[in-house]
Formats: structure tokens, sequence, C-alpha cells
């Protein structure tokens, strides 16, 4: 019996918008997740990131007191909770090219626009499942012009 790729994960999602946070919960788990922890914010995320430990984190950008890119940032910034090389895919309704950018900066793996096509989930989720837990170059101090497009659906 074929297993589904997901399955095994267990996926942080972290939103503002209970709305936001409920309609990825039921995207992900229609794709199989094994298990998924919700946040409000960025410092809820944390506290949960070091209880649940996580395979792989989904973030809005905007989000108060903590948003997605601070949160994206002390996740690269750690140390201790081995969380440098978590997949973060990010999602925005923000899509211009210095979000895009800053997101690239702080180390997002992927990033998805809002409003959130099942589909571009998908592709999301399978690209940071099928290769090692890579961050965006300039996380690892990679100049701006080394780097490689970012991809967005």
């Amino acid at each position: 019996m074929a297993r589904n790729v997901f399955e095994t994960l267990t996926v942080l999602v972290v939103d503002d918008s209970s709305h936001m946070r409920y309609l990825l919960l039921g995207l992900l788990r229609a794709l199989g997740v094994g298990q998924i922890v919700m946040a409000n914010d960025g410092d809820e995320a944390w506290s949960k990131y070091i209880k649940h430990k996580p395979d792989l984190v989904i973030t809005d950008a905007a989000m108060a007191p903590t948003d997605g890119f601070a949160l994206a940032k002390r996740l690269r910034d750690d140390d201790i909770v081995s969380s440098r090389h978590i997949p973060i895919i990010m999602v925005s309704a923000h899509t211009e090219i210095s979000a895009i950018e800053r997101a690239r900066d702080v180390g997002i793996t992927e990033f998805v626009r809002k409003p959130i096509v099942p589909r571009a989930l998908y592709e999301r989720l399978i690209a940071v499942v099928n290769r090692k837990h890579e961050i965006m170059p300039a996380a690892l101090g990679i100049s701006t012009d080394e780097q490689p497009q970012v991809a967005f659906l």
C-alpha cells in the first residue's frame, strides 16, 4: 500500500487570521499531512516550535506583534533549537519584489501568494519535501547577485 508523502510531517501553521489558519488546516488535512499545529503569531509560533519540533513552518508575512519575517529570522539565527534548516513557506498577499526579496533575505524557503490556490500549496510542499532542508542563499551570506530567482505561485 502506497504511503502519502505528507503523512509523517508535522507542520506549524502561523497566521493571525483564524479564517486563514483553518483554510490552511483544511488544505493540509486534505493533502494527508500527519500533524498540524497552529499559532496566532510569531511569538506563539516560537513556543509551539520548541514544544512540537515541526518538520515545516507555513507562516503569514504580516502579523502583530511578531510577523513572519521576524519569526523566520529567529528560526534561522537560533543555534540552540536546531531550527536553522527547517523549511519555511511564507504566504502573503504582498507579492511585490521588495517583499519577496525581504523573504529571501531572512531565509524563507518558498513563497505562496494569497489568495492561496490549493495546487500552489501542494507544489511548494512537494518542493520542500523533495529536497534537503535548504534555505535561501542570502540567509547563508551569499550575495544577492549569486542567488537564484525566488519561485512563488
